[in-house]
């Protein structure tokens, strides 16, 4: 998982060009093409936990460290509160003269009833954003962290959240209002077993292609109608180049309750 070079090298292009999920209006964000020129070599092994989100972070990381006008100042810094970790902030970065705070992720949401849900639908947008801003960002304000790292001050708070947003194959709906999201991340679609079309064919996307997507024709197709009783979220590329989340019947059962909106 996350080991083949050219995937890793694909990855971090994917990274440098795909655009944020948050509208850039709503929030203070990472800018949009501030990795476009740098150039980075895949010789580097990833090395890390087998979960997207740390994968992620790392091809950051490599082009932080990469890039003529960032200077990585700390990462992953541990906040304790009272003998408790209360949190871990993911980049310091001085940039511009300025120290800025970054928290960043990889996300895929589906649209459905007017809510951006995780695959498995544990997970939601507004419920991401809402602890990004409201316990991610505030922790390098926080008195703990001004007690313990007096010497940092950041002036500037960022968030970066790429990934993928997904529209249901059946429903031709408005996107979900709350958080605001960029259209153009916007690529995909979603559905039940039931309604996966077969006027197409379709392959299964291993969790390391979920980035820079494979060509389909390097892929296996799966065989028609295999996926009816499927009791988890299978991703899938379609023979247009285009991916799909196909979710059990009982998706999304677990969905959490919205967080406020602001």
């Amino acid at each position: 998982m996350f080991a083949n070079r050219e995937q890793i090298q694909a990855d971090i292009k994917w990274l440098q060009r795909q655009f944020p999920l948050l509208s850039s209006e709503q929030f203070s964000l990472v800018p949009h093409g501030l990795f476009s020129a740098v150039s980075v070599s895949a010789s580097k092994p990833y090395a890390g936990p087998r979960r997207i989100g740390f994968y992620y972070q790392w091809l950051l990381t490599e082009l932080i460290h990469h890039h003529p006008h960032l200077r990585l100042e700390a990462e992953e810094i541990q906040v304790n509160e009272a003998g408790k970790t209360r949190g871990a902030i993911d980049f310091l970065i001085e940039y511009q003269g300025q120290l800025e705070h970054w928290e960043v992720a990889v996300k895929f949401y589906l649209a459905h009833q007017n809510r951006w849900l995780g695959p498995n639908a544990k997970d939601a947008l507004d419920i991401k954003v809402a602890r990004m801003i409201d316990h991610q960002l505030a922790l390098s304000s926080h008195p703990s962290f001004c007690q313990q790292f007096p010497h940092w001050r950041p002036t500037q708070k960022r968030l970066m959240v790429q990934g993928r947003l997904y529209r249901h194959y059946s429903q031709d709906t408005d996107l979900p209002d709350w958080p605001p999201v960029n259209a153009a991340s916007v690529g995909g679609w979603w559905c039940w077993p039931d309604e996966l079309p077969t006027d197409r064919e379709f392959a299964m996307l291993a969790r390391d292609q979920w980035l820079s997507l494979p060509e389909f024709g390097e892929l296996p197709p799966i065989v028609p109608g295999s996926l009816g009783n499927i009791d988890r979220t299978c991703h899938l590329l379609d023979n247009t180049q285009t991916p799909w989340f196909v979710v059990p019947n009982t998706w999304p059962n677990n969905a959490p309750s919205p967080a406020p909106k602001k």
